[in-house]
């Protein structure tokens, strides 16, 4: 199920916001877990996951890799073995990314927009002003 979302998000995301150019070859990242590829201009969503359950994308090299050869976020397991279902927030990365507890299970990292970091209490990112330490600056009132 998680990895269908992830799919669909990655499909819809593709759809509106990137388009390869003509004859170019480029990676594009999606997520931890999937990135877009163009190849002599032809975009394809690569799943990560698909090749190897645990790999992640590796921005420095442009491929799915082990976590364990990939920078944080996406090289970073978090322990979800006494967490309940949620995201939190990765206050490793400065709240700039999230990552998701389901059923005990790790279910990777997703990075926030540019500007933006994760919010526990909306579940979503948000501008640092309106989230509360250690990920905002917002101001009890």
């Amino acid at each position: 199920m998680v990895v269908l979302l992830v799919l669909l998000s990655a499909i819809v995301y593709t759809g509106t916001a990137y388009q390869c150019s003509p004859h170019s070859n480029a990676t594009v990242e999606i997520g931890c877990r999937s990135y877009y590829s163009c190849v002599d201009g032809h975009g394809s969503i690569v799943d990560c996951t698909l090749i190897n359950s645990e790999y992640v994308y590796n921005s420095a090299v442009g491929h799915c890799d082990d976590p364990a050869n990939v920078a944080p976020p996406c090289g970073q397991q978090k322990d979800c073995s006494n967490m309940p279902d949620r995201k939190f927030a990765d206050v490793d990365n400065n709240c700039t990314s999230y990552y998701t507890c389901y059923r005990h299970s790790f279910y990777g990292h997703n990075n926030c927009s540019p500007g933006l970091v994760f919010d526990e209490n909306l579940q979503s990112c948000n501008w640092p002003r309106n989230v509360p330490p250690p990920c905002g600056t917002k101001t009890a009132t």
